[in-house]
């Protein structure tokens, strides 16, 4: 395998629970198209702490750490799970955050599906495909900051999503 996936959620949150069993169907057409490039980890229901807590106990820096608790998210990585630092190999975290919901799941499909169709390239950086596809995602985020409406200026900005938008991605841009 060159690629593993870990589905990071939280069992007792109703929200995520419902979101994973839509997720779920997703996961099975990523993994089906992935064949041998690619492995995806979906803990048990009674295992979704036990594994949280077993790819916390990694070297993370705490920024990381608080990361990986920001779910429902995939954690990609590109070597055995017993060999993985994260300080020393590839990793990459796709978060769901706001796109949770039912019809955002298109969303979510887009980026697999492109993770999927360029896993088979060898020439490829996959983590720059699984990067450019989510923040593709993030920048129609920011687009929604801004509407359009008839009035003196044309258009208005919602300020609290803005913020709170570009304060996300200046952390994660400062952790890559």
């Amino acid at each position: 395998m060159r690629y593993l996936f870990f589905l990071l959620y939280e069992d007792y949150i109703e929200s995520q629970t419902q979101f994973a069993h839509q997720l779920d169907l997703e996961l099975e057409r990523f993994a089906r198209r992935l064949r041998d490039k690619g492995a995806v980890v979906r803990p048990f229901i009674g295992d979704i702490d036990e594994v949280k807590t077993h790819i916390l106990e990694k070297n993370w820096t705490r920024n990381q750490r608080e990361e990986l608790r920001n779910t429902p998210a995939i954690l990609m990585i590109n070597v055995d799970f017993n060999e993985f630092d994260p300080q020393k190999h590839p990793w990459f975290i796709l978060h769901f955050g706001r796109h949770t919901n039912y019809k955002n799941i298109n969303q979510i499909r887009d980026i697999l599906e492109r993770i999927s169709e360029s896993a088979f390239d060898e020439s490829v950086d996959l983590f720059k495909v699984a990067r450019q596809a989510y923040y593709n995602i993030e920048a129609e985020g920011i687009m929604r900051m801004f509407e359009l409406r008839p009035g003196i200026f044309g258009f208005s900005i919602d300020l609290r999503y803005g913020i709170e938008l570009f304060r996300q991605i200046l952390q994660r841009y400062r952790e890559n």
